[in-house]
């Protein structure tokens, strides 16, 4: 029998839902898994109409923080029949929100949230310096869909930058920084208490992003970033994380030609080619 179980992973790089799909039977099946939150039922990124054999893994990057969320497994066809299953309720707890490339979760840097003197909502991170970016972006309506698709350039490089401020910067803000040079598009996730103004999961086309340092009194220098943009569809691109390393490997298979003869055997299996992009997504086979 189908069974689904989800849990909340918290650790690095940055809240998440691991979803176990179990009991699909030996040989191919074709599954799709679907995620309903603030009353939106969504498909997982990457887990639409994907292959699974008897059981698999699919982590949720953008599953929203801080509400009740579920999530359907829809069997489209394989040995057990079609089926649906449904899980039982998880929340995802965070004390920040967070702000991510969606194709690059490590990219993940925590935002905690602060207003400006009119009241509108802001993210706040360490920093101490000011700095602007700007990328060449266009967006396309969809017929057919209330969210439009995204087209962008290269964000070009900061104007009128100190780069010895950069160089003292801590670690978070060169990451943020980082984040906002390599991508105009990002996934933002803010706690349900925080704001009504965002969805629990939006993902945004930013065009601008501005960070102006205030005083923080006793805590020194903090930037306050003000992000401007609209939303957007989620990419369709799976996410593919490195999170199984090396030494994973070298404890697993003691030889190299070992490794090369699972991946081989497991993409066979799979009904697949036995690349590079496949380990990446099943390293253990």
């Amino acid at each position: 029998m189908v069974a689904v179980t989800v849990d909340a992973v918290l650790d690095a790089p940055c809240p998440r839902a691991g979803i176990t799909v179990t009991g699909l039977g030996v040989g191919a099946s074709v599954v799709s898994v679907w995620r309903t939150a603030d009353g939106e039922r969504n498909p997982v990124r990457g887990a639409r109409r994907t292959r699974m054999n008897d059981a698999d893994y699919v982590v949720d990057f953008d599953v929203p923080l801080g509400r009740p969320v579920t999530y359907e497994v829809e069997v489209i066809s394989g040995p057990s029949g079609a089926a649906r299953v449904t899980s039982d309720p998880v929340t995802v707890d965070s004390a920040t929100g967070w702000i991510m490339d969606p194709l690059v979760p490590q990219t993940a840097v925590p935002i905690y949230r602060g207003r400006t003197a009119s009241g509108e909502p802001m993210f706040a991170v360490s920093a101490m310096s000011k700095l602007d970016y700007a990328a060449e972006t266009q967006v396309f309506r969809v017929l057919g869909s209330d969210k439009p698709m995204a087209l962008f350039g290269q964000r070009m490089a900061a104007s009128g930058v100190d780069f010895s401020m950069i160089t003292d910067a801590a670690e978070q803000n060169t990451r943020l920084r980082n984040l906002v040079q390599s991508s105009a598009q990002m996934l933002i996730r803010v706690p349900a208490l925080w704001t009504n103004a965002l969805p629990g999961s939006c993902f945004a086309l930013i065009a601008t992003a501005s960070e102006s340092p205030v005083d923080a009194g006793m805590g020194g220098v903090l930037s306050v970033w003000s992000l401007t943009g609209d939303t957007v569809q989620a990419p369709t691109i799976r996410v593919l994380t490195a999170e199984f390393t090396y030494g994973d490997v070298a404890l697993l298979f003691s030889t190299y030609q070992a490794k090369q003869d699972a991946v081989v055997a497991s993409a066979a299996a799979a009904g697949e080619s036995p690349t590079y992009l496949f380990d990446l997504k099943r390293p253990l086979g």
